[in-house]
């Protein structure tokens, strides 16, 4: 099936097309809420800004809590639109889908690394682990 207005391929039982917004359904188009919205879950660019966020926070070590939390918001966010489109995903919603999901496995994979880091930092002026490099540098 294709919308009339745009020609982009959509599902059968899509109330929404994706890419454009166009109500699909043969019937008269009354102005309502429903198809005119052009929200967070009618648009597909907050799913795409939440994974981008989120995998860019999932990046940087001491931040990646904050990459776990917006990937899911992203993820949600993917979810919704895709509930609102009746199963369609736009190619910005599938992006931003996948880089939600990447966004969640690389912040889980760096927080993990923190807290070894922070682990290490730990034992190791516990134990004095650090005592020689003081030295060393104390002697200059």
């Amino acid at each position: 099936m294709y919308c009339e207005k745009c020609g982009s391929q959509i599902n059968e039982n899509t109330r929404f097309c994706p890419n454009c917004g166009a109500l699909i359904s043969g019937e008269e188009q009354n102005v309502t809420a429903a198809s005119t919205y052009e929200g967070p879950m009618g648009s597909p660019t907050p799913v795409l800004i939440w994974g981008i966020l989120g995998l860019s926070f999932a990046l940087t070590m001491f931040l990646s809590i904050l990459g776990i939390i917006f990937s899911a918001v992203g993820l949600n966010k993917a979810k919704n639109f895709e509930s609102f489109t009746g199963g369609a995903y736009s190619r910005q919603a599938s992006i931003g889908r996948k880089l939600s999901i990447a966004g969640i496995i690389v912040g889980i994979i760096m927080t993990i690394l923190f807290i070894i880091y922070i682990a290490l930092i730990i034992l190791g002026a516990k134990y004095g682990a650090f005592d020689s490099i003081v030295n060393e540098l104390s002697s200059y």
